[in-house]
């Protein structure tokens, strides 16, 4: 646990509260920005020490003990607290139980909802975000969860398809056991007859991805429900993050789905101005949801309609930067985190 150096050790002190439950160091940065330049008292809570730090909230005060330090959680972020994601990212495996990892998980639920401002906010996580976004009038591609992919293909009736498990570098933390979640995009009519993945293509020569299990066979799911979507062509694909009101966006090129998992070195990342109407999409859904931190994917087809495919609450933006050789997100994060804690603490 790390603490700002600038901050007395008075009971009830309003702190910026950053706890890094899984995933990548993004919170690290945040915190070193606030407690050196934006001289923002800070404390950081990191992966593995939730177990080992003495915590307990005051629920009638609003006060959180942590190691025997009273504050006042005046912002709260709190980044992959899933207890699934407390359970596959434990270390070592299987150190944590599964009542363990949900007790915790509703723990800093409580934590989030004792301070004046919470990250990332609200919304509901998966692709249930496509109802409620095709609801606001935002474009979304034909879905369907299943644990039959042909028979969602069929449902589905695109000639091209996207097959894909959302989060599975998260809760598999064994990189052995990542080929059958890649995400894939395959031919209907493959799917339907389970040929190898390499000959599912469509008309226009859309190749499937050869990473699909050890036999290299077009994904059917192996029990486990898969998200079965329309392939959208597109002109562009956009990381778009949106961080309490503004917005950065990354345009990213890549030969296939699974490029950032199985060839990183084949992505490009260009740091973009974001189209207006994705722009606008983006903010109607963080309005509607009280979303203040997201990543979204979109997609651009040549009509400029955005296509909205996810809203990520947790997702990391180092990754993004780093192609991009911009920090821009890193330098947004920690501005917006001040500025939630001036306006709850004034």
């Amino acid at each position: 646990m790390s603490r700002s150096g600038n901050t007395e050790d008075h009971d009830g002190k309003p702190v910026v509260v950053l706890v890094n439950c899984a995933g990548g160091p993004e919170l690290e940065v945040v915190h070193r920005a606030l407690t050196g330049p934006l001289g923002t008292p800070t404390v950081l809570i990191r992966p593995g020490e939730l177990s080992s730090t003495s915590m307990a909230l005051d629920v009638d005060t609003g006060l959180l003990d942590i190691a025997g330090r009273r504050v006042r959680p005046a912002v709260v972020w709190v980044r992959h607290a899933s207890a699934c994601a407390l359970l596959a990212q434990a270390r070592p495996a299987g150190s944590v139980t599964p009542l363990q990892a949900e007790s915790w998980s509703g723990f800093l639920r409580q934590v989030g909802q004792a301070a004046s401002a919470a990250l990332p906010g609200g919304t509901v996580v998966g692709p249930g975000q496509l109802a409620q976004a095709r609801r606001l009038g935002v474009r979304t591609p034909r879905t369907v969860i299943t644990n039959d992919v042909a028979a969602a293909a069929r449902t589905v009736a695109s000639a091209t398809l996207l097959v894909k498990t959302p989060d599975f570098r998260l809760f598999e933390p064994d990189r052995a056991n990542w080929p059958p979640c890649q995400p894939a995009v395959v031919g209907r009519e493959a799917v339907a007859r389970g040929l190898p993945a390499d000959t599912a293509t469509d008309g226009g020569g859309v190749a499937a991805d050869g990473n699909w299990g050890a036999a290299g066979l077009v994904p059917t799911g192996d029990g486990r429900p898969v998200v079965v979507q329309e392939y959208v062509a597109h002109a562009r694909e956009l990381r778009v993050y949106h961080l309490d009101g503004g917005i950065c966006a990354f345009e990213v090129r890549k030969p296939d789905p699974s490029s950032p998992v199985t060839d990183p070195d084949s992505v490009t990342v260009t740091r973009v101005d974001c189209p207006p109407r994705a722009a606008d999409a983006v903010r109607t859904l963080c309005a509607a949801w009280d979303l203040r931190y997201g990543a979204f994917d979109l997609l651009v087809p040549d009509t400029g309609e955005p296509v909205f495919l996810e809203a990520n609450p947790d997702g990391d933006w180092l990754w993004f930067e780093r192609k991009a050789r911009w920090h821009g997100v890193s330098f947004m994060a920690a501005v917006m985190v001040r500025e939630l804690f001036v306006r709850s603490t004034s």
